[in-house]
């Protein structure tokens, strides 16, 4: 869901940075962004931004605590139904502890883990942990492949990869390891590349199996996101949870 937030700022350095970093933690993307000249002096900052709806209360204590934010002037929406509106997934109310948090918009839900991770990395292992324990039994490889594709599509972003990345080698070389290197050991080998231990960025989901399936999601939307790239499959083949040496993920033609 779009709607507009606009910021009072202080003539600070950074406060433009530190608000968009605070809003990428609340689940929010930012569509536009524009600016208005105070007559008083100092400016609003006039955002459009997409995803849950949050209300002024729950936008104003994170945004206002922001060094060179003088007062959140608009935005969300008022709380008028006495019921609580739905709060950012890594408030302590919402810390999915329990299978009713896979419940609601799956969009908007997704959109919430995701960034919450993207928040921490590359320390993500004890959110990894919160998210994979509320996630039905049944469920969870599934779904934390697909919350690793989401991950993976995001931090795409991040790599700030200088020129196409047109061949398989290439994307394993500027995408796979240096995304991954901060959460495990990886290498190459013939048919994709292998992982054979964890780092002290993951060292508490080393031990559960769904976070195996949530690097082989990161792997594919990282090649994914890739547009020079030509559509590769990423299929686990071994893993240490089942007795081999190490995790094998063989990337192949799609």
């Amino acid at each position: 869901m779009s709607y507009e937030i606009v910021l009072q700022l202080e003539d600070t350095a950074g406060a433009l940075a530190r608000v968009m970093s605070c809003l990428r933690k609340l689940g929010l993307g930012i569509d536009r962004q524009s600016f208005e000249i105070r007559p008083e002096g100092g400016r609003n900052l006039i955002l459009e931004v997409n995803g849950p709806l949050l209300n002024e209360e729950q936008l104003r204590p994170p945004l206002e605590s922001l060094n060179g934010v003088a007062k959140l002037l608009s935005g969300g929406t008022a709380d008028t139904t006495g019921s609580p509106a739905p709060t950012p997934a890594d408030s302590p109310a919402t810390r999915y502890k329990d299978k009713d948090s896979e419940a609601g918009d799956a969009d908007i839900r997704d959109r919430m883990l995701i960034f919450s991770l993207l928040s921490r990395y590359p320390n993500i292992s004890g959110r990894l942990v919160e998210i994979n324990s509320a996630i039905p039994e049944a469920e969870r490889g599934q779904r934390m492949r697909e919350l690793g594709e989401g991950f993976g599509c995001h931090l795409y972003k991040n790599l700030k990869v200088n020129g196409a990345v047109s061949e398989l080698r290439f994307a394993i070389d500027l995408l796979l390891v240096p995304a991954l290197s901060p959460l495990v050991n990886i290498s190459k080998y013939s048919e994709g590349v292998r992982v054979s231990g964890y780092t002290r960025n993951m060292k508490h989901a080393a031990h559960r199996p769904e976070c195996c399936e949530f690097l082989a999601g990161t792997m594919q939307g990282l090649l994914d996101s890739a547009d020079a790239l030509p559509g590769y499959r990423v299929d686990k083949v071994g893993c240490t949870h089942h007795g081999a040496a190490s995790c094998e993920y063989q990337l192949s033609p799609a």
